[in-house]
């Protein structure tokens, strides 16, 4: 089966739904969708080019998949998320009636779903964090269109996708930062200490740096991908303190630091790295 792409939101209508949240006085939560749900939408559309994980389909068979993605696609007409107008032609497909291979889906989706859709796909600047702990991983991506729009999908371990529209880079910052330091141990700033990027390589990174690592609880990686590669931020939380480790470019011979970081200081840290130019 293919999906007939319906026309996407234009820029114009992002923009009125931004002064929309503008007005009501923030952020908007637009949609939650499931791994399998999101697979449905974008699979034709991205050609599964999507950088966002997928924790729930992974590892799942071939056949496995086909049967999720086709209770999903169930489930988004349930819930008035998309419209199906060839439903008569899809039905006898499914059943193994239609002598041909493919069948378009004929789709129409919700305007939430279709601006998190169209944002998702459009962004050009993609700030990815991963947060590690005892009990799995956790995901957001920050699509930055803008220093006034930027849209949040944070995934849960069990592959459930949240989409909220934001309408600051420090208010994005402030939900990443959540993520990384979800036990609120970030206190105070500590003195930055200059590594050697040669002796990261091979984990000789002294001491107190080298203990705090050692006894992390909580471990984020936030990657910004841009057509020129970005900073990397890695951030280590114990049941004390939480440290953050910064590279200002990939390769590069120095620009690697660390130090101890009260909230504010991550969370700013965080929004430099949204910053958006265009």
């Amino acid at each position: 089966m293919q999906q007939q792409d319906g026309p996407d939101v234009t820029l114009e209508e992002v923009r009125q739904s931004l002064g929309q949240a503008l007005a009501e006085g923030g952020s908007r939560l637009l949609l939650r969708l499931t791994d399998e749900e999101l697979a449905v939408l974008t699979s034709a559309a991205e050609g599964d080019r999507s950088i966002a994980a997928s924790p729930h389909l992974e590892g799942m068979s071939a056949q496995e998949r086909e049967w999720v993605l086709a209770t999903a696609l169930r489930s988004l007409v349930s819930r008035d998320l998309i419209e199906i107008t060839n439903t008569a032609e899809l039905d006898t497909a499914l059943k193994g009636l239609n002598e041909s291979a493919q069948v378009e889906i004929d789709m129409r989706t919700s305007p939430d779903l279709d601006l998190a859709l169209t944002l998702r796909k459009t962004a050009e600047r993609i700030l990815t964090l991963e947060q590690t702990t005892s009990s799995g991983a956790a995901y957001a991506y920050v699509y930055v269109h803008g220093a006034d729009l930027l849209l949040v999908e944070e995934v849960t371990g069990g592959g459930m996708h949240t989409f909220t529209l934001v309408v600051s880079a420090s208010e994005a910052a402030e939900m990443a930062r959540r993520l990384v330091d979800p036990n609120g141990v970030a206190d105070v700033d500590g003195p930055p200490m200059e590594l050697d990027p040669r002796a990261l390589e091979v984990e000789v990174v002294g001491q107190p740096l080298k203990n705090v690592i050692e006894n992390a609880l909580v471990v984020g990686q936030l990657i910004l991908v841009a057509r020129v590669p970005g900073s990397l931020l890695m951030t280590y939380a114990t049941a004390e303190e939480l440290w953050m480790v910064n590279v200002d470019a990939p390769h590069a011979p120095t620009g690697v630091t660390a130090r101890r970081v009260g909230q504010q200081t991550l969370a700013d840290r965080i929004a430099e790295m949204l910053k958006f130019s265009a």
